[in-house]
């Protein structure tokens, strides 16, 4: 049955759920997050460089900055420019005591626990209002999640981490204002999280944000709270479990219930097969690009390619953005100058783990009338 109680064949509630949005795709977007990517890296690379960090661990040292401006510029596009440039300098200086509160709690696994829950319930908090709220909600959450599953910055001294984070901001800002000079038909848009609009009928509620970004009305509200309840708990397990274990089926399964349960979506099956569709097609591209492109330089093009993927079309096909991010995961964890047999042979054993767990915890705390995951159909 789906979400209206409506019977269908299984085939076609397959291929319903696989079919794109009609939305537009979002290239230009793409391509500006990674153009901010490839500038954040080479100025924050050489900074260090001239500050005298070695050349072992250069790389680690410098991918703080780059998670944090990527998602600083990428929470930085849309609305008017004054907005888009507060929002680039506001998110960028978060991500320094984010991403060090990452560091500092990774090898504490009631900590990580703690602080990724945390994590998703302001997440959560942020989603009640809506759009655009929604959005960056998520944004701070993957501001902190993504260097801790990375372990990014780990042991490198806090003076470059420091430095690392200046060159970032003053970057993220500065490419922001390059984004403001663009015409707006040709300018990035703003990327949406949520898969459905805010209602017209929003509650004005108390308080300075309520009163300037209205809550959902109140159906929404219950399933938010409880959505969030389930991601909080799902993702503060799974990072204990990461912290304690730091093995790497842990972080590929955690990184699969980031993606299946978010604080501001309910689970659907929808979703399910897209994120599994997603992961078995990266699984075969990821395997020819092991066997045809050697360990190198030439492999980050295709983690470019990725992230403009991922970026592009995080509307129009979760399945290919889950595609996107997949190679950009792999590569990146792996390393471009190391093979990646070891990652894929477990990535798509993980993501399975991952989806059951995350039915269970939908079983386990549902949300609304049907207690388990749904259908949608149009």
């Amino acid at each position: 049955m789906d979400e209206n109680g409506d019977a269908k064949p299984v085939w076609s509630r397959l291929t319903f759920a696989l079919q794109p949005e009609p939305v537009p795709v979002l290239l230009r977007s793409g391509v500006a997050v990674l153009v901010d990517v490839i500038v954040v890296f080479v100025a924050v690379r050489a900074a260090l460089v001239m500050a005298g960090h070695p050349s072992e661990g250069l790389t680690h040292a410098v991918l703080p900055a780059v998670f944090g401006g990527m998602f600083a510029f990428l929470g930085s596009l849309g609305g008017t420019t004054r907005s888009g440039l507060v929002r680039a300098f506001a998110l960028a200086a978060l991500s320094v005591p984010v991403t060090l509160i990452a560091i500092g709690v990774r090898p504490l696994p009631i900590a990580s626990g703690l602080a990724l829950a945390t994590a998703a319930v302001v997440a959560g908090v942020f989603a009640r209002h809506g759009e655009p709220l929604a959005t960056l909600g998520s944004i701070v959450l993957y501001i902190y999640f993504v260097p801790f599953v990375f372990g990014a910055g780990s042991g490198v001294p806090l003076g470059f981490l420091w430095l690392g984070f200046a060159v970032m901001i003053v970057c993220t800002v500065a490419l922001r204002v390059i984004v403001a000079l663009v015409p707006k038909h040709r300018a990035p848009v703003r990327v949406r999280a949520t898969d459905e609009a805010s209602p017209p009928d929003q509650v004005q509620g108390k308080g300075f944000l309520s009163r300037r970004f209205p809550l959902l009305p109140g159906p929404q509200l219950a399933r938010l709270r409880r959505t969030t309840l389930r991601s909080a708990i799902g993702l503060g397990i799974g990072a204990i479990v990461v912290s304690a274990t730091r093995d790497h089926n842990a972080v590929w399964v955690l990184m699969t219930l980031i993606a299946l349960l978010p604080p501001g979506l309910p689970l659907t099956i929808n979703r399910l097969v897209q994120r599994l569709a997603g992961t078995v097609v990266a699984m075969v591209a990821l395997t020819v690009v092991d066997a045809t492109i050697p360990p190198g330089a030439l492999r980050l093009l295709v983690l470019g390619v990725g992230l403009v993927l991922t970026i592009a079309y995080v509307r129009r096909s979760y399945a290919l953005s889950v595609l996107g991010i997949s190679m950009v995961a792999v590569i990146a964890y792996s390393q471009v100058q190391a093979p990646l047999g070891e990652a894929l042979l477990w990535r798509g054993f993980d993501t399975l783990v991952g989806a059951v767990i995350a039915i269970i915890v939908t079983l386990l705390i549902p949300v609304g009338k049907r207690p388990k995951p749904v259908w949608t159909t149009g």
